[in-house]
């Protein structure tokens, strides 16, 4: 008895973290074993803008959320399809993680990932961050690269915009 309690008490501790957001009821009583994002980590961010042809232009990074298990790829380029007609929101490789990057307004990198995917209906989880960047400029690119990896907190809990 003393190890199975034992047991769910190291269980339940690493699986808990502090949430910056609300979770709707409706969704915790549905979603009964959801790891709702908490936090995220993004690595090798990284910009280059080419002064001649805004073609060539690209914006890529790697995103990884220990607490979902989700590790994917990211990036923008001319080829790229907004996840969301009309909309500067860009998907990952893992279709549940998207970002939008802006230089002017709300200037930074906004991750959305998906809570608890499959269920209905479906929320979001997002978080700004703005990556400390070096940049390398000659007449016809700069290439900006962030500093280090950088951590960041989902703090906003939303319905999905419908797709």
């Amino acid at each position: 008895m003393r190890t199975a309690i034992l047991f769910g008490l190291l269980a339940a501790s690493a699986t808990s973290y502090a949430l910056k957001y609300t979770v709707p009821a409706s969704l915790k009583a549905t979603a009964v074993d959801c790891v709702y994002p908490a936090n995220y980590t993004v690595t090798n961010f990284t910009v280059f803008t080419n002064a001649a042809d805004s073609a060539k232009n690209v914006t890529s990074f790697y995103f990884a959320d220990a607490g979902t298990g989700i590790n994917t790829t990211c990036s923008h380029n001319l080829t790229s399809k907004p996840s969301s007609v009309g909309t500067n929101r860009w998907p990952c490789d893992n279709s549940n993680v998207s970002f939008i990057y802006q230089t002017t307004g709300v200037a930074g990198l906004t991750m959305v990932e998906v809570a608890c995917p499959g269920s209905t209906p479906q929320f979001e989880a997002s978080g700004l961050i703005t990556p400390n960047l070096t940049c390398t400029n000659s007449s016809s690119a700069s290439t900006c690269v962030a500093k280090q990896s950088i951590l960041g907190e989902f703090d906003s809990f939303e319905p999905a915009p419908p797709s």
